[in-house]
């Protein structure tokens, strides 16, 4: 009896530790759904020197399946003048496709792995960028790229920027139209040194200008870090961009979390007074920030902030802060453990300001320090308490909200 009764102890134990294993994986881990079958021409590469060449020579309408295996490319790979043409790892496993450039230590600010120009209906999917000093993906909205598709990549240790979208001076009718990044990870296990720019703070995951219509939903993102504390935000959308949706993703451990818009003028638009974000709304996102703002607004019009869930360590400092430059911004049914801060200039600005929590809310959560933001039956002043939104009808599962919705990112009746 004491042999089951041992064995029957040892079960329920494994059973608790893989429940609270699959408790804090489950807000980390999004599987991606498959995407259809490889279209058109379809090219397989297995090596370096005949990836570059099929991407600069990729027909319209065609897929490069790249093989399993490591892949250090002697130089970036410049898709330009390209339609409907897909970038793809062929076994579906971003782990088992990785592209490497000369190295985050290189400081060569060309160390880009791939470039896209005026192309139309690009997806990238399937593929671990990592180990280069300036860009994993940059999409160059000068040259007005359309429906430019991220896909269930890996960015690791990428030096400035995992995603940039750059613009250019003078060119307000250009831009990144119809994208988006989904199902991605963007992780370091690095921090600049003193000596790059900055003092080692400039650094971000996803850092673009001039979108129109693109969605970022459903990414993590860890350990995005200046030297100092000082990086820029984990997804940083800024410069005459315009309804851009940014969704469900988990942020931990980054300096900052989200910003609409930068609190100075822009060096790709110097002299403008126009909204570096408009029409743009972040919703139902998990953030535990690191020493700055978990989400930020600066020079923002038409900002739509809902049903975010914010957690401070510290449990206090800057959970959302409203910055100058607003217009018609919306800020709702937000859960934050820290502080919202209003700088917006009090009553010449254009801020609302609604059933937002905020304060030390201990054991609100299931699991905050690992990202699991998931409410608890504790958290008494988010049950049934947020304004009904049109824009918020799931949550940070994907599960619909009902008809007396919870204030933050996730509902506390999908955990039942």
């Amino acid at each position: 009896m004491r042999g089951v009764f041992a064995m029957r102890l040892i079960l329920l134990l494994v059973f608790i530790a893989a429940t609270e294993i699959a408790s804090a994986a489950s807000a980390e881990q999004k599987k991606a759904p498959p995407l259809p079958p490889p279209q058109g021409n379809v090219a397989v590469v297995n090596d370096a020197a005949r990836l570059i060449a099929a991407v600069e020579g990729a027909a319209d309408s065609s897929t490069i399946l790249i093989a399993d295996g490591a892949y250090k490319l002697p130089r970036l790979m410049y898709m330009r003048g390209k339609k409907n043409v897909t970038l793809r790892g062929a076994s579906g496993d971003p782990a088992k496709v990785v592209l490497s450039g000369k190295g985050w230590d290189s400081e060569d600010k060309q160390d880009d792995i791939l470039r896209i120009g005026n192309c139309e209906n690009i997806t990238v999917a399937h593929i671990t960028f990592t180990d280069c000093h300036a860009y994993g993906v940059k999409v160059q909205a000068e040259d007005n790229p359309k429906n430019i598709h991220i896909y269930n990549c890996h960015f690791r240790d990428i030096g400035t920027r995992a995603v940039k979208g750059s613009g250019s001076a003078g060119r307000s009718g250009s831009g990144a139209r119809g994208g988006s990044i989904r199902y991605c990870r963007f992780e370091n296990t690095k921090i600049p040194p003193a000596h790059w720019l900055y003092g080692g703070n400039y650094i971000s995951a996803i850092d673009m200008m001039a979108l129109d219509g693109w969605m970022i939903s459903d990414n993590v993102f860890k350990n995005i870090k200046g030297r100092t504390g000082g990086a820029r935000a984990a997804v940083f959308i800024w410069v005459l961009s315009k309804n851009v949706t940014v969704e469900r993703n988990l942020i931990i451990d980054c300096d900052r979390g989200v910003a609409f818009g930068n609190p100075s003028v822009s060096t790709s638009n110097v002299g403008s007074d126009e909204s570096h974000v408009q029409n743009g709304i972040c919703r139902n996102n998990f953030i535990v920030p690191g020493p700055d703002a978990g989400i930020e607004l600066w020079w923002v019009d038409g900002a739509r902030i809902y049903s975010n869930t914010i957690w401070r360590r510290e449990g206090t400092g800057r959970g959302i802060r409203c910055g100058t430059r607003l217009k018609n911004v919306h800020v709702a049914n937000n859960l934050v453990r820290g502080q919202i801060l209003n700088e917006s200039g009090g009553a010449g600005s254009d801020l609302r300001l609604e059933k937002n929590v905020a304060g030390p809310l201990d054991d609100y959560f299931v699991n905050p320090a690992e990202g699991d933001l998931h409410l608890t039956a504790r958290a008494t002043a988010a049950l049934n308490a947020a304004i009904a939104l049109p824009e918020v009808a799931d949550d940070f599962d994907g599960l619909l909200r009902g008809p007396q919705p919870d204030i933050g990112a996730a509902e506390f009746e999908t955990r039942k």
